[in-house]
């Protein structure tokens, strides 16, 4: 797992602890400069830390070119792995205790169930994501992430906050992230529906929502709509580094 980060000291331990629940092969927190205490706090949560330039494409590349696995997951720092997408890998043996599948695979050993899931979603596809959830129950939240949700799946269109997964050689073949300003996972997405199929996967990762929703009423619904626009003026051809200023 790669996570990109800039002064995330607030949200940092708890996305690492939450990605714990996969049992990874590693780790990987990559900060873009932080002057806060980022770096020492990935450490003392058990991620291995490395220093890159600013700029989440130039660190997820800086993390993807250090990591070992042969699938490569991306997880924004202000992004939590739920309980239910660590269920893929850790079935619960009293939801599941009617359920003989469940049951035969509790009786083998760990990495043959994550090898069981990887084969599952990765032998059919190049890579895929998770559904949205934010960390707002406000109805104007809910309304957003649900057309956020309807968006990535119909057009397999995932933000990044949606804990994007990529098969190793796949991401290689298309050299990576573009190191844009912003708009890499869009980019990134686009990219790959060329080259073969994305995998909805209908279990949540939890996101913050500090990004669209601004102090005032209804707030996440403009700021979503806002995203969406310059998304599609970025599909037209618009550069993201004109785009960059109706972002910020």
């Amino acid at each position: 797992m790669i996570i990109p980060a800039l002064n995330e000291e607030r949200n940092i331990k708890a996305c690492i602890e939450s990605a714990k629940k996969l049992n990874l092969l590693e780790i990987i927190v990559v900060d873009g400069g932080s002057t806060d205490r980022t770096k020492e706090i990935a450490m003392n949560a058990g991620a291995i830390v490395v220093k890159s330039p600013k700029g989440r494409g130039v660190q997820m590349n800086k993390g993807a070119s250090l990591a070992r696995g042969e699938i490569l997951l991306f997880l924004h720092a202000d992004t939590l792995i739920s309980e239910e997408v660590s269920s893929l890998f850790h079935p619960d043996p009293e939801r599941d205790s009617g359920d003989s599948r469940s049951q035969e695979m509790l009786k083998r050993p760990m990495k043959q169930v994550q090898s069981k899931v990887q084969n599952d979603i990765l032998g059919k596809y190049i890579g895929g994501f998770f559904k949205l959830k934010f960390d707002d129950d406000s109805l104007s939240t809910r309304l957003v992430e649900l057309f956020a949700n309807i968006r990535s799946r119909l057009f397999l269109l995932p933000y990044g906050d949606q804990a994007m997964f990529i098969r190793r050689d796949t991401f290689e073949k298309i050299g990576g992230f573009r190191e844009y300003p912003f708009l890499e996972d869009i980019d990134m997405a686009l990219r790959l529906r060329k080259i073969g199929s994305l995998k909805y996967i209908p279990l949540p990762v939890t996101a913050s929502v500090r990004r669209i929703k601004k102090g005032y009423p209804l707030s996440p619904i403009p700021s979503s709509l806002r995203n969406v626009a310059i998304v599609l003026l970025f599909i037209l051809g618009i550069s993201p580094y004109k785009l960059i200023k109706f972002y910020r």
